[in-house]
């Protein structure tokens, strides 16, 4: 298939008004992949932006009258087709970035990767090939739907209802799900809808989201939305699954997570301190609260112990210290000599003052 740019930039060549060709390719970004307002494209040329707008039109209508429906047909069935594959349903973004790894070939895509401003222009020309297209719909953002575009209504209502059945299950069971494990779930409820539908009815919901680790959940959920360092390090710790020290998961939040500033250690540290969800198990090592591990030092997880199991012998004692801490043996049986707080029975076990 023609380079969407080029096919464009020709299209566009063929209208005989010089202004129109310039507002065209201003406003949807052909010549730089930059799209411009109406009010910037009527400031530079000191013309109002609903005489921008009527330009834009004209110029547009005069496309169509030259016969470029029939020039567009090789587009409109290839990206009808994709779309299709998709549940006839695609997010904006994605439906383009997919377009130009679909309509180019590999080595001209790698290319377009390294230049960011050519590729914008491709993307920019496959926006007009959509807003053109005769058997495609786009619409806008609202509080339910991010872009999308569509070739069918149903696919809306379809939509929809996947969305819905998700939400409600995350409601009712509060807990994020690999995309396998959500389409098995939406396929229960909703029989005969692809994994490729389901991923692209799920991609335009503003309800769900993704984090950097593919876990889906509510967008507001801070496992998917983390909104700082602590939610971030909390991400981290269920990724990694084990306890990790402070500079370990500064580390992996700055490789893992690509944050717009750096974390850095004495934050995260303070972070990690402050929250209840994290407890303090080691030298700077720290651990998830809902791993079963208790805050408190060591004099603290000792009573608990004895509290709970009654007097021990230091060997349980030791295995059931060790199991919470990542400590040496000997800070616990230095704690045990506290008086104050354990004594030393007649048969050898310790228990609570």
């Amino acid at each position: 298939m023609q380079n969407p740019h080029t096919f464009i930039l020709e299209i566009i060549d063929s209208l005989g008004n010089k202004r129109a060709k310039e507002v065209i390719g201003l406003r949807f970004g052909l010549f730089d992949g930059q799209p411009r307002t109406l009010q910037e494209i009527g400031d530079k040329y000191g013309i109002t932006r609903e005489r921008v707008r009527q330009i834009q039109e004209s110029g547009l209508e005069n496309l169509f009258e030259q016969g470029i429906d029939v020039k567009l047909k090789p587009f409109e069935e290839e990206i009808s087709e994709h779309l299709r594959d998709h549940g006839e349903l695609r997010h904006e973004e994605r439906l383009l970035d997919d377009l130009v790894c679909f309509c180019l070939p590999a080595k001209e895509v790698a290319r377009l990767s390294q230049d960011k401003s050519e590729l914008n222009r491709c993307r920019a020309a496959l926006n007009l090939i959509l807003i053109l297209g005769k058997p495609f719909d786009k619409y806008a953002e609202d509080n339910y739907f991010y872009p999308f575009w569509t070739v069918s209504q149903d696919s809306i209502k379809r939509a929809k209802k996947t969305i819905d059945s998700a939400v409600k299950h995350f409601k009712q069971n509060k807990t994020v799900l690999k995309d396998e494990e959500l389409f098995s779930i939406i396929k229960k409820a909703l029989p005969g809808l692809s994994d490729k539908a389901i991923h692209s009815y799920i991609e335009v919901s503003k309800l769900i989201g993704q984090n950097h680790f593919g876990d889906f959940g509510l967008t507001h959920w801070p496992e998917i939305s983390p909104r700082g360092v602590r939610d971030k390090a909390y991400l981290i710790f269920k990724k990694e699954n084990r306890p990790l020290h402070f500079a370990e998961v500064t580390n992996l939040i700055n490789q893992l997570m690509s944050p717009e500033k750096p974390a850095y250690l004495q934050t995260v540290h303070n972070e990690l301190i402050k929250d209840p969800r994290f407890v303090l198990i080691g030298r700077g090592i720290y651990a998830l609260r809902q791993w079963g591990y208790t805050p408190g030092t060591v004099a603290d997880v000792i009573k608990r112990i004895l509290k709970e199991k009654g007097p021990m012998s230091k060997e349980e004692i030791l295995k059931n210290v060790m199991a919470q801490r990542l400590i040496k043996e000997n800070s616990v049986l230095i704690n045990l000599q506290n008086k104050k707080c354990f004594k030393k029975l007649e048969d050898g076990r310790f228990a609570l003052v």
